[in-house]
């Protein structure tokens, strides 16, 4: 066979095995790919709650939300909404969200900002709520302006609407008259019924 037949052949073969190609795809990365995109939803302008014996925990509202069927888990952006007990609520707004439904958890991130009941002003870069323990928290640097003092630390715990708070790491607080620096050891509670802030190991 002569160079230009075999070349001619060789033609040929691909020309078909790119018509057998065509003609039955991949379909098992098709299928893979289709079931990866079943399970993800995704909505506009969506309201998100939690209740506890029939009262609101925390309402969230998004701008746009991606829900992870197979994770159980929804992503959110552009939120905004509340933290709420018997005594107060805590108003809250974040660039982002993750809402965990298996961990129970609400994770909130980027220019976080919260306002209190009583006029307390709260800055973050991320907010955690665990609905297991009812614990509202960050683990980065915060600041939160209440009665013409800042208080601001590296972490913090409290309730979910802030009435008691205790801050942890480098805790400062300033305001009118009085500067009050430590060391990471020390931590601050707040007390809104006592309406002050005590300072403990």
């Amino acid at each position: 066979m002569t160079k230009q037949r075999q070349f001619i052949v060789l033609i040929v073969v691909i020309a078909i095995l790119f018509g057998v190609y065509l003609l039955f795809p991949d379909k098992q990365g098709s299928n893979e790919q289709n079931a990866s995109n079943e399970s993800i939803v995704t909505f506009d302008d969506i309201d998100m709650k939690e209740s506890l014996q029939g009262k609101t925990v925390w309402y969230l509202k998004a701008a746009h939300v991606k829900i992870d069927k197979d994770k159980d888990t929804a992503y959110l952006e552009g939120v905004e909404g509340y933290f709420k007990n018997d005594s107060g609520e805590l108003r809250i707004q974040a660039d982002k969200g993750t809402i965990h439904r298996k961990e129970k958890t609400v994770y909130l991130e980027g220019h976080v900002k919260g306002n209190t009941q009583d006029g307390g002003v709260l800055s973050a870069e991320n907010l955690k709520y665990d609905s297991k323990t009812q614990i509202l928290s960050t683990d980065k640097i915060f600041t939160l302006e209440r009665e013409q003092r800042v208080l601001m630390a590296d972490s913090f715990t409290g309730d979910r609407v802030l009435e008691e708070i205790k801050a942890t790491g480098h805790a400062s607080l300033r305001g009118h008259k009085i500067e009050e620096v430590y060391s990471s050891y020390y931590t601050y509670n707040y007390c809104l019924e006592r309406n002050a802030y005590c300072f403990c190991r």
